[in-house]
């Protein structure tokens, strides 16, 4: 082949193992059988041994066959072996041929016990398998005799500790040709006849009577369609038989054509079948099948609770396809939960992601009819975003929160259960008593103590669920339980600073007052002016927000002209003025309470918002906890620092009700970090379970995965839509014929035109160095894109920038056809890696400009030195 990709794709029946194995990541044996229109049940023989002796686990076994070379086939043609009446008649006097077809079938073989385990849906067991060659006992090497088929199947017999009677039905090999459905059938007589009780022949039958023959993926078709046979006990009909051959007719004979469709005979044992693919030259496969055994999954009561539901794409409008599919399926589910959990843990997640969260079915199925109608949905999810988890200060509570969840969430109550606990051994009162009640929670040692067990139990299950932080950001005492998340601080830990500081504020004699205003910094210390002994910028929460602290007559004051001028300005539920001078006076009592707590480095990196940078776990002694009540804090430069990595990042804050997503949503806005999205894990007023759900699945179309399992700790595999194909078209359009020329006198020589040096970037656009390197990005990747487009044979709107190009199609092969397209074309030199990994193409145009830019600047530098 004068193509590569197409021999290393094509060439060697070997390749498309190599490519699955390589697609799916698998490690074990990938190899390709060639035993002619027995291969792919041969390959299913040798896979069975595999897992019968340990081998492997699992096996994929698939056979394929397509049409592409029609002159192999002539000369079937021409020997009378093609059907001219494209009938393939099994069993038949008339028949004429075979009739040469598509097909790809794919099996998944596991050992019985580890697929009920699973879950996975079993259609039948494999009790036997052989494989054989006539040797010499065939007219010639290229026939199958009767004695090599006979011998075929009393070997797969005796595997299978079987005896012929015990057969059900045969899915013969069944071509259709005069010879070999004679030699066939005979065979299947002499072998089935044995010991079987008259008036109850074995039932005989050919798929290719249905769909052709498939040659290499023959065998597998025969076997898809008895394992269906058996799940549903019946037997399809064997079409285009007027006359069965005569050997057939006789009233006693031990095999009969199944020429209706009919119910699978009931002898009060498992149903048994056997299926056969015979190859050229004598190779033949035998597998025989039985009934899978019956499982009864666990009763469980049908609920109506909050729910997840992951759906993925290669793109938009498959995704819309499949929101419908699913509402459709949803509505009649005897359990939605099933489905939810089927989703998550047994689809491949796609790159087009959308996530559905509802209280009930109901509402689920309504959001998933209107996302339906939208027809181009969902996120792209490229590398999974980072998490950081978001704890904030004071001011969230609410009356009546956690309740639900320590009702309907374990992992939840049993936090919540363990902090009670700590809390009770230091403050000497009932977490769990106090969420329970009737009144209204006050005071700083109560509202504290309970937001902080409430933030650690709520970062536990977004662990328990999968999804584990890869930072944690504190604000003011929110803090205590970023540390105890990340690990620095024990639960013990944790609950005695949050406990004696609370305890400790309450003593102080001077009260504060703190407000909350939509002003910056800058501003905000304009607007205190004369007024700084006695208030402080106490919180940066955003360049439009901030925090005064100071006492309540001098807060009073500096406010009123903020008011006037119709600044929002809202007061801090809290009776003192922390991150101000005003908690100075409880500084050797702080330190002092806390002189028995002893951090540790942690499991997960921490900003700290008080020192504003990153800090060890062991760093969280009892002077950086007064640090934490004294010293400002910078929020807004935390969350800064996050993004100015450039990286997709999920904002996740631990709270009852959301203070801290504003605050990141402005700064989202301010760094123009189209990357980087903020969620809450509940909202006041909003069912729990569902508002947990919908920032979990901020988490899923983000690219990161949930445990599913424990999603749905109860959830059982269920049958689910299939994926909506766009039915593109792939094959190649011959070319338009050209206009015959006529022919001309050459014009007189010309001088050639000035040949413009190669570009890095097409010449209409800023050189590098003149711009930044992400405004020119853009259209180097739309150029890359274009030659990928060509390359690929695909359409130029079907290579979308935002993604990686392997999602299109793009392979080792063919990256290096195009790193050599681009260095002869744009004098652009790109390592073929940067081309196949995950990152998206405009993200390495982004890098390559960047190169440029740097190179260009220090060329300049070296000029400007040189003068």
């Amino acid at each position: 082949m004068s193509d590569v990709h197409a021999y290393l794709g094509s060439h060697r029946s070997s390749a498309p193992a190599g490519r699955i194995a390589h697609l799916l990541d698998l490690r074990g044996p990938a190899m390709g059988t060639e035993a002619h229109c027995a291969s792919s049940l041969v390959a299913v023989h040798h896979a069975r041994r595999a897992l019968e002796a340990g081998e492997i686990e699992m096996a994929i076994v698939g056979g394929v066959n397509l049409l592409l070379r029609p002159d192999e086939r002539a000369g079937l043609a021409d020997a009378g072996i093609i059907s001219p009446t494209y009938r393939s008649r099994f069993g038949d006097e008339d028949a004429d041929g075979y009739v040469p077809a598509e097909g790809a079938v794919t099996l998944i073989l596991k050992p019985l016990d580890d697929a009920i385990a699973a879950g996975d849906p079993v259609y039948a067991t494999i009790l036997g398998s052989g494989v054989c060659s006539n040797g010499r006992q065939a007219l010639s090497a290229s026939s199958t005799g009767v004695a090599g088929q006979e011998d075929l199947l009393r070997m797969t017999l005796r595997e299978a500790g079987l005896s012929p009677a015990d057969i059900d039905y045969v899915e013969a090999h069944g071509p259709g040709t005069a010879q070999g459905d004679v030699v066939e059938l005979t065979a299947l007589g002499n072998v089935l006849g044995e010991g079987r009780e008259a008036g109850r022949p074995c039932l005989v039958g050919s798929v290719k009577s249905n769909i052709g023959h498939a040659e290499a993926a023959a065998g597998m078709a025969g076997l898809l369609k008895t394992a269906l046979a058996l799940r549903y006990r019946t037997i399809p009909a064997t079409l285009h038989v007027r006359q069965p051959i005569s050997l057939l007719a006789a009233d006693d004979a031990p095999i009969e054509l199944a020429r209706y469709t009919q119910a699978w005979p009931d002898r009060g044992v498992p149903a048994v079948a056997g299926v056969t693919a015979l190859g050229m030259f004598g190779i033949g496969a035998h597998v025989i099948l039985g009934e899978a055994p019956p499982v009864t999954p666990p009763s469980r009561p049908a609920v109506d609770r909050a729910m997840l539901l992951p759906l993925s794409a290669e793109d938009p409008a498959a995704l819309a396809g499949l929101a419908s599919a699913y509402a459709d399926t949803l509505a009649m589910a005897r359990n939605p939960e099933d489905v939810c959990y089927s989703a998550g843990a047994h689809r491949t997640h796609l790159s087009h992601r959308v996530a559905v969260a509802a209280a009930d079915r109901r509402t689920l199925v309504e959001r998933l009819r209107r996302l339906a109608d939208r027809r181009r949905i969902g996120e792209v999810a490229g590398k999974p975003a980072r998490v950081v988890f978001v704890f904030s200060g004071q001011g969230s509570q609410w009356h009546g929160m956690a309740r639900e969840l320590l009702e309907t969430e374990p992992v939840f109550a049993r936090s919540m259960r363990e902090c009670d606990e700590l809390i009770r051994a230091e403050g000497g009162w009932s977490l769990l008593d106090l969420l329970a009640g009737e009144t209204p929670m006050t005071g700083d040692d109560r509202v504290q103590p309970a937001l902080w067990a409430i933030q650690v139990g709520l970062a536990r299950m977004w662990r328990h669920w999968g999804i584990e932080p890869d930072l944690v950001i504190g604000h003011s005492m929110g803090e205590i339980a970023a540390a105890t998340t990340a690990g620095a601080l024990t639960p013990r830990d944790g609950a005695a600073v949050i406990c004696r500081r609370s305890v400790l504020v309450g003593t102080l004699r001077e009260p504060g007052a703190m407000v909350a205003v939509a002003i910056g910094e800058h501003e905000a210390n304009e607007a205190i002016g004369e007024y700084a002994d006695q208030v402080s910028v106490a919180v940066v929460n955003s360049g439009w927000s901030t925090v005064l602290a100071g006492t309540q007559d001098a807060v009073d004051t500096v406010v009123a002209p903020l008011r006037e001028r119709g600044v929002h300005c809202r007061p801090v539920r809290t009776n003192y003025a922390s991150h101000s001078p005003n908690v100075e006076p409880l500084r050797d009592g702080l330190v002092s309470a806390l002189a028995d707590v002893c951090p540790r480095a942690g499991d997960v990196p921490m900003h700290s918002t008080a020192l504003d940078r990153e800090v060890r776990g062991d760093e969280l002694d009892a002077q950086y906890w007064m640090s934490n009540l004294r010293e400002p804090v910078r929020f807004a430069s935390a969350v800064r620092a996050v993004l100015a990595d450039e990286v997709p990042t999920l904002f996740v804050e631990m709270s009852p009700h959301p203070l801290l997503v504003p605050a990141i949503d402005d700064e989202i806005a301010a760094c123009e970090a189209d990357f980087a999205t903020a969620v809450p894990s509940l909202v006041r007023d909003v069912p729990a379970g569902e508002s947990m759900r919908v920032a979990l699945g901020a988490a899923y179309e983000r690219g990161r995965v949930p445990d599913w399992s424990r999603l749905y700790d109860s959830g059982q595999r269920v049958s689910l839509p299939t994926y909506p194909w766009q039915r593109t078209r792939f094959w190649f359009s011959p070319p338009a014929q050209a206009p015959v020329r006529q022919v001309q006198s050459p014009p007189p020589p010309q001088e050639p035109p000035p040949q413009e040096p190669p570009t890095l970037v097409p010449p209409t656009l800023v050189p590098p160095t003149l711009v930044a390197p992400a405004l020119v990005a853009p259209a180097l990747a739309e150029q890359i894109a274009s030659r990928a487009a060509e390359i690929l044979a695909a359409p130029i709107d079907s290579i979308d920038t935002a993604a990686p190009l392997h999602v299109a199609g793009m392979d080792s092969v063919l990256a290096a056809r195009l790193c050599l397209r681009l260095k002869q074309e744009l004098d652009l030199r790109v390592p073929y890696a940067d081309l196949i990994e995950d990152r998206s193409l405009l993200e390495v145009a982004e890098e390559l400009c960047g190169k440029a830019a740097r190179a260009e600047s220090a060329e300049l530098a070296d000029l400007s030195l040189a003068h």
